[in-house]
């Protein structure tokens, strides 16, 4: 609202053309946060952190799953290491570090999963 109010007074006043489409813009995205805002409030209902009497334990659901010990950092890293080296090497290379990254994100994101 602010934006768009002294963006009008800049038109008014004789501005340049870009201070203009500047301070409307910036009031479009204010329009796209409210927008959202007013969306996620609709959709969504009243929270547990908005209600006066709830309590810390109410909201909390699974705190977190953590994997266990693995090497797959270590394979993750060194697949992502062949498919940048990859770049001025080789696309061969790229395409092995490519199925490297690919399998260990995917095993990693097997193993965090219950």
């Amino acid at each position: 609202m602010y934006f768009l109010a002294i963006g009008l007074i800049y038109l008014a006043v004789g501005g340049d053309p870009a201070g203009i489409v500047a301070l409307l813009m910036a009031s479009g995205l204010g329009g796209l946060i409210a927008g959202f805002a007013w969306h996620f409030g609709r959709r969504y209902g009243t929270r547990v952190e908005d209600l006066q009497d709830s309590d810390a334990p109410d909201a909390t659901g699974v705190v977190g799953v953590y994997p266990t010990a693995s090497l797959r950092p270590i394979a993750l890293a060194f697949g992502t290491t062949l498919l940048v080296l990859g770049v001025p090497i080789g696309s061969w290379m790229s395409m092995i570090g490519a199925a490297i990254v690919a399998s260990q994100v995917l095993l990693l994101v097997h193993d965090t999963d219950d």
